[in-house]
């Protein structure tokens, strides 16, 4: 299984901090970037080439069209859009639109991440 690459974009520094020792301990994934500033979102995709941009919601100062825009010019990449309020936790990608992994243990969700997104 070769390592997946992670960008967290969350706007909670807690959940990011929680997210990176979470991941942090999963074989299989790598945190190459923490990016609370969703200008950066861009250039750090373009930079690691990750699988993963995990994203908190609602996703303030970066619209939906903007990500629309991120899923047509890196079209190999997936987005997690994490709600934590609401409890919403959603996958989006050019082979996934819009899956609900609320329900997801963390156990499962760790699983999803670290899953060759080739044969899914």
């Amino acid at each position: 299984m070769s390592t997946k690459r992670i960008i967290l974009a969350n706007n909670s520094r807690l959940l990011r901090e929680m997210l990176r020792h979470v991941l942090g301990k999963a074989d299989g994934l790598e945190v190459m970037q923490e990016s609370p500033d969703r200008e950066e979102i861009s250039s750090a995709i373009e930079k690691f080439d990750p699988e993963w941009v995990i994203l908190s919601l609602p996703l303030n100062g970066y619209g939906r069209d903007c990500l629309d825009t991120c899923l047509a010019r890196y079209p190999a990449v997936r987005f997690i859009l994490l709600s934590p309020g609401n409890n919403t936790v959603r996958m989006r990608g050019q082979t996934a639109f819009d899956e609900d992994l609320s329900n997801l243990s963390l156990r499962d969700f760790i699983h999803v991440l670290a899953k060759d997104l080739q044969h899914t």
